[in-house]
């Protein structure tokens, strides 16, 4: 008998034993498998909705959670503004030898990445399955820069690790959004070839909102894999504040490093979203600047442009994660996470849950 074709339903699925224990389930039921996820021990598929329920109710299914929609989290763009909280001042520390994945929109060939010789390692691309780097938003070059420009068109504007090399994996689209199951199967990429790379650290200027129990939300269960694997993962607070438990997943992971933004005058925007996490948790854990910070256009090889969010803030603290990791090369990324906590600095009349430990600065790890 011919099944009728209706709606599919993207979900991610764990099963109780293994993947392939569960993948006869998916098509018995005439799903289709979208992406395996080894290091999650999970699979995102499609089922036609009239078997969701069979699929949930299925003995050997142990929990299944919504595909959602991510997006980026920048909040404002323009051009460049005489802003001191752009990617300034050389630095001695460098983060050479060490790689940093950024999961975003991807990455065009600025000069400042590609010159004087070019240090984008790898492009993947999750959504149009093109193999050359581009990047059809802009905010992941922007991204990038923030932590990686090294200042080859402007001769000032640096990034924090402006001598380490670039991991770019396009998983959101051409406006900024994204399926978890993108951003799953890029971390599973990540988890599978970071030894080959030296991928140390990994940028997530993206985010979804949290789930209550953070233990069924895809994305933080996957950054915690790659913790786990020996990755620091940084992650932005979100642009949902000033109230209280607006922080994004997978940023309200504990083992993650959540970064939320200040401004020039040492204040927190309103836009940065404020802790505790759905479990309780101080959040986020520092600040970093994220209004009006210039950094490279994609539109332009040797261009620059401004943008503002706490997307800007997780990349300069990435940078500093990979200038650390250079420098203790054995370093655990939660003996990463704690030395950059450590050296932040508070700010006054903001609480915990609204700067974590405070500011970091460029040069702490000289």
């Amino acid at each position: 008998m011919e099944q009728k074709q209706g709606r599919n339903c993207p979900f991610i699925l764990y099963p109780r034993q293994d993947i392939e224990d569960i993948r006869s389930c998916v098509l018995e039921n005439f799903g289709r498998i979208k992406y395996e996820l080894p290091f999650l021990n999970a699979l995102c598929v499609e089922i036609p909705e009239e078997r969701v329920q069979t699929m949930k109710t299925n003995r050997r299914v142990a929990m299944m959670s919504e595909d959602a929609e991510v997006s980026k989290l920048p909040i404002q763009s323009g051009p460049p503004r005489n802003s001191p909280l752009g990617c300034r001042r050389r630095s001695r520390m460098r983060g050479d030898g060490v790689a940093v994945a950024i999961i975003d929109t991807g990455v065009a060939p600025h000069y400042d990445l590609i010159r004087p010789f070019n240090r984008i390692l790898y492009f993947k691309d999750f959504v149009n399955g093109k193999k050359l780097p581009y990047d059809d938003d802009g905010h992941g070059t922007h991204v990038a820069g923030i932590a990686l420009g090294n200042g080859y068109s402007s001769g000032k504007f640096l990034g924090t690790a402006p001598g380490a090399a670039l991991v770019s994996l396009k998983a959101l689209d051409r406006e900024g959004n994204g399926s978890a199951s993108d951003i799953l199967a890029a971390m599973q990429w990540i988890y599978d070839n970071h030894r080959r790379y030296n991928i140390r650290v990994v940028n997530l200027s993206l985010g979804i909102a949290a789930s209550p129990g953070t233990q069924l939300d895809p994305l933080v269960l996957g950054a915690n894999a790659l913790v786990c694997a020996g990755l620091c993962v940084v992650a932005a607070a979100g642009n949902s504040g000033p109230e209280k438990r607006t922080i994004t997943s997978p940023g309200t992971s504990p083992l993650v490093l959540t970064v939320g933004s200040c401004d020039n005058e040492n204040s927190v925007p309103d836009f940065s979203s404020r802790g505790p996490s759905p479990a309780g948790l101080p959040k986020p854990d520092v600040l970093a600047p994220g209004v009006d910070i210039i950094s490279l256009s994609a539109e332009n090889p040797k261009g620059y442009l401004s943008q503002t969010g706490t997307s800007m803030s997780a990349p300069y603290v990435a940078g500093l994660a990979a200038v650390y990791c250079a420098k203790y090369p054995q370093a655990h990324p939660l003996e990463v996470k704690s030395a950059l906590i450590e050296a932040a600095q508070p700010i006054k009349k903001a609480d915990r849950n609204t700067q974590g430990r405070g500011r970091l600065y460029k040069g702490v790890f000289r």
